[in-house]
């Protein structure tokens, strides 16, 4: 039997083969989650998504370090520079931080309890959100340092401050449409049942990154491309000259309003999907991190290398697993999909 069908019939058989996350019953009052207690409550606890962010930072700033050395770019204006590492590293902490189902005991406690699903998504995309803005600040003061020049800082910050977001909303809806709780990579190894959910939950936010960098890039193409046109023309036509007032009224208005507003609208847009998304499949959730806390427990407690060396023994299991697992999310999200339009 693979662990997939196992993890399903222990859910069938009934709750009762592990322990609640958290009491809860008919008198249970919801948990309050807030910004201040969800960031209080992950410093404490330090759950292991925690560290798959601060991972995700290394490899920003690796990037950020490989465009300085390879590069050598002009710090005066070093943008070109800054944002591919922050969209990096957002990118990252997006597929790492799996706002809904990195902490499968804990969420199934919290949703039995009464707890909207919707708020706990909101307050982990603020602290989400604070994070990335201490990185992008770490990022912007070695770059004044280095390049001793600070001049650009003022009117870059509206630019770099959203960028994060665009990753964030995509981690928003693969968190609810893809839940793939966190699994130590020995028993990941063992559960081979599981890797559909967990490579597309991976594979979404990386897949989709592109779409952050073309919301910065396209301005960017479109200024170095159509803008020398469009004032040749206005020119041409109605003798109009253009000043060096206009072309800073035109870049306040593209990059410092704009663009920052049509991010934080990708934002929220994406937010408020995911919300009603998770309240919608709030018992398929609670069911979901059940199974996964079951199959977690019946696992042994291999090294990685003895898990790695059961693979081969096993790759017979991985198709069958993987298309029962994939015609799973589908249903899932199918279900999902047929109930928000009935709402």
């Amino acid at each position: 039997m693979t662990d997939r069908t196992a993890a399903s019939q222990a859910s069938a058989d009934g709750e009762s083969l592990i322990e609640p996350a958290a009491p809860a019953g008919p008198d249970s009052p919801p948990q309050r989650v807030t910004i201040l207690t969800e960031f209080i409550r992950v410093l404490r606890t330090r759950p292991d998504w925690l560290y798959g962010m601060l991972s995700s930072w290394m490899l920003g700033v690796g990037t950020y370090a490989f465009l300085l050395v390879f590069t050598r770019p002009n710090l005066a204006d070093p943008m070109n520079q800054l944002v591919v590492p922050v969209i990096l590293t957002a990118v990252a902490d997006g597929s790492l931080t799996n706002q809904l189902a990195a902490e499968p005991r804990w969420l199934a406690g919290i949703l039995r309890s009464g707890t909207d699903p919707g708020r706990i998504l909101l307050a982990r995309n603020i602290v989400l959100a604070l994070w990335e803005l201490f990185f992008v600040g770490l990022v912007v003061a070695a770059t004044v340092l280095l390049g001793h020049d600070s001049a650009w800082v003022g009117p870059a910050l509206p630019q770099l401050a959203v960028l994060p977001i665009a990753s964030i909303a995509i981690g928003n809806l693969a968190s609810v449409l893809v839940p793939c709780p966190f699994m130590r990579m020995s028993k990941r190894f063992q559960a081979v049942g599981t890797w559909a959910r967990w490579m597309i939950y991976a594979a979404i936010p990386w897949a989709l990154s592109s779409i952050a960098l073309a919301m910065w890039a396209l301005p960017v193409y479109l200024e170095g491309r159509w803008e020398p046109r469009v004032v040749t023309h206005v020119i041409n036509l109605k003798h109009y000259a253009v000043t060096v007032q206009h072309a800073t009224h035109t870049y306040f208005m593209i990059w410092l309003i704009v663009i920052p507003l049509w991010h934080l609208t990708v934002w929220l847009l994406s937010l408020r999907l995911a919300q009603a998304f998770a309240r919608v499949r709030r018992r398929r959730l609670v069911r979901l991190m059940d199974q996964h806390l079951q199959l977690t427990a019946r696992l042994p407690d291999l090294s990685l290398v003895a898990a790695a060396r059961q693979l081969p023994a096993r790759v017979r299991e991985i198709p069958g697993d993987l298309r029962g697992e994939l015609s799973l999310i589908s249903s899932e999200i199918m279900e999902a999909t047929t109930t928000m339009t009935r709402l």
